[in-house]
């Protein structure tokens, strides 16, 4: 099967990776994958291990961007797939302009995949045109089919974004240099219990109820030690000199430490006690959350997210209600003192492309509309 998939770029974004990992695990499979992005980063990993790349400007939110829609058609005419899965609200509208133009009987079956809702406007609603719709949670397949009632005859197909155990191994050991490394570069962790917040420094993404939550377990037990993993978004430096101060104010000076973006998730997912995911608005999902349960390290997060989802699945023990602050704070400690287990099968890239797969030998096996 010749699968083209198309998304915004192909940087080191969670769609980009998961783009990826997909492809990587369809062309482990014998299929053949081809990657239409504005270009990015790991380019170079798709066709290093034989996938294809074209580059467009499919990325910028502009009616401009209408004008790529024929050179788009073209391409696709040329390539000839059997499937074309479109990921991204601007891809999706590009991509669906120029499907819809081609002979039905040359086409490619279209599967448009939703990993935010984003509001209802042009770009956004192109995300459900697709013969097939594909979201990353319940929660994003709700929102999708109460938004376009009458595009979605039933709620899309879901399937949670799935975790390259490959990159992602609980099994592999942490390596003692790492920690070596670590603890030579960070004394003060040694011996202490690592709570581990990975998020952008940016307003909403719960780094402020992180610390309070510090404070507060910090006055239950001397052995607990903040992560804050993440650099500021541009413009947001301001704010992260503002989190800086707040832990200073909370007296968490030896207790927390700001370790901007880093390569080592891996080993401090499972170094740590705890992840955390508290962002103030709920969202569809988050690729941190499931990384970390990949790694056995138990999440806490808010009960009303998307990604309480794969939380309720694995880790059920994490959830707590949004605004029970008390709640966080005893639940931290009980996952501290009694961890308890943690259940990830399901959710590796390898099952979730299972799953993709099947969607694509059904649409192709069907009549086309």
């Amino acid at each position: 099967m010749r699968v083209v998939q198309i998304l915004p770029d192909f940087d080191g974004g969670e769609l980009a990776r998961s783009t990826l990992d997909l492809a990587q695990e369809l062309m482990r499979r014998g299929h053949e994958c081809i990657v239409i992005s504005s270009g990015g980063e790991l380019v170079p990993r798709l066709t290093m291990r034989g996938g294809r790349h074209f580059q467009l400007p499919v990325s910028k939110r502009s009616l401009l961007s209408l004008r790529v829609v024929g050179r788009l058609r073209r391409l696709l005419r040329d390539l000839d797939a059997d499937v074309l899965h479109v990921s991204g609200a601007v891809p999706a509208r590009l991509a669906w302009q120029a499907w819809r133009r081609m002979p039905a009987a040359a086409r490619p079956r279209l599967v448009t995949s939703a990993h935010d809702e984003s509001g209802n406007g042009f770009f956004t609603r192109a995300q459900v045109y697709g013969e097939r719709v594909i979201a990353v949670s319940e929660w994003l397949a709700k929102s999708l089919h109460e938004r376009n009632p009458r595009r979605l005859a039933g709620s899309p197909n879901v399937i949670w974004r799935g975790v390259n155990t490959r990159e992602f191994d609980r099994s592999a050991v942490v390596s003692g240099q790492w920690q070596l490394r670590l603890l030579n570069e960070y004394p003060q962790l040694e011996g202490k219990n690592w709570l581990l917040i990975p998020a952008p420094l940016a307003p909403g993404n719960g780094q402020q109820v992180f610390l309070q939550l510090l404070s507060a377990l910090g006055r239950e037990r001397g052995d607990v030690f903040g992560l804050v993993v993440g650099d500021p978004p541009v413009g947001q430096e301001k704010f992260a000199r503002k989190l800086e101060k707040l832990a200073l104010d909370l007296g968490l000076e030896d207790k927390v430490l700001f370790l901007g973006a880093r390569r080592d998730m891996r080993e401090l997912y499972a170094s740590s006690q705890i992840t955390y995911h508290l962002a103030e608005q709920p969202g569809p999902h988050s690729a941190r959350v499931s990384e970390a349960l990949a790694m056995n390290c138990p999440v806490m997060c808010y009960s009303d997210d998307g990604a309480a989802e794969t939380v309720q699945r694995c880790f059920s023990r994490g959830l707590v209600e949004r605004g029970d602050f008390d709640g966080l704070v005893q639940k931290s400690l009980s996952i501290l003192d009694r961890r308890g287990e943690l259940n990830f099968a399901g959710l590796s890239v390898d099952e979730t492309a299972a799953q993709v797969l099947q969607i694509y030998e059904e649409l192709c096996q069907s009549p086309t509309a």
